[in-house]
């Protein structure tokens, strides 16, 4: 009776440690990122952008109007889904997340010019990418019917002289970090996952799959 007494003491200890430890955790911002609102990179040149459209269009790939365009479709789904901790705000989730895809830059990098954790910023694209892919996905990449099938297939065999053709398929590998098993292992010699897209003869995405085993693209 006695060792369980002691059993069940240790174990309540460990339990406070481990309630205390995550309280710190949830509680604690580092120094650097307290000054996010004074010296990030949202607050500093954000705005300053948007006085120069064409400065703007370099910095995120996308106009003005395009960029409050996405801004007015995603904010509702991103208000519910908002890092209230930290209070980001829906358009600068966005702006972190446009500024990731322009510039192909680390999340380190976001992190040390927007002043937000790394894992923060982690959470911020995740969660604005699968807005953009569930909010904008009926408007910009509907089921294809019939009718758009024979529309496309017109359209190839009038300005390419390609008839009977429907849409031009490719893909591409997307390197990941190597995980157990071989499925992912690629001809080329590391692991992918492999993006497969179709496209019309404007160049536009009529579907796209991704996520397939980087073998998977050998055959």
């Amino acid at each position: 009776m006695e060792q369980k007494k002691i059993a069940l003491l240790l174990l309540y200890r460990r339990r406070q440690r481990r309630l205390h430890y995550i309280r710190q955790r949830i509680c604690w911002i580092h120094p650097y990122n307290t000054l996010r609102k004074e010296k990030g990179d949202f607050y500093t040149k954000f705005i300053d952008l948007r006085e120069h459209e064409d400065k703007f269009f370099i910095y995120f790939r996308m106009s003005k109007s395009s960029f409050d365009e996405l801004h007015g479709r995603l904010k509702d789904s991103l208000q519910h889904q908002r890092i209230v901790r930290d209070c980001i705000e829906p358009v600068e989730m966005l702006a972190v997340t446009i500024r990731y895809l322009a510039s192909g830059c680390t999340f380190t990098d976001l992190h040390l010019n927007y002043r937000l954790g790394i894992s923060t910023v982690s959470k911020i694209v995740n969660e604005v990418c699968f807005s953009i892919w569930r909010v904008m996905l009926p408007d910009c990449m509907p089921t294809p019917s019939k009718e758009m099938w024979e529309k496309i297939s017109e359209e190839f065999e009038k300005r390419a002289n390609f008839p009977h053709c429907i849409d031009a398929v490719d893909g591409k590998h997307i390197r990941i970090i190597n995980p157990l098993g071989s499925k992912y292992y690629n001809y080329k010699g590391y692991s992918s996952i492999v993006l497969m897209a179709v496209a019309d003869t404007n160049y536009r995405f009529v579907h796209v799959d991704i996520g397939s085993y980087g073998k998977d693209y050998d055959s």
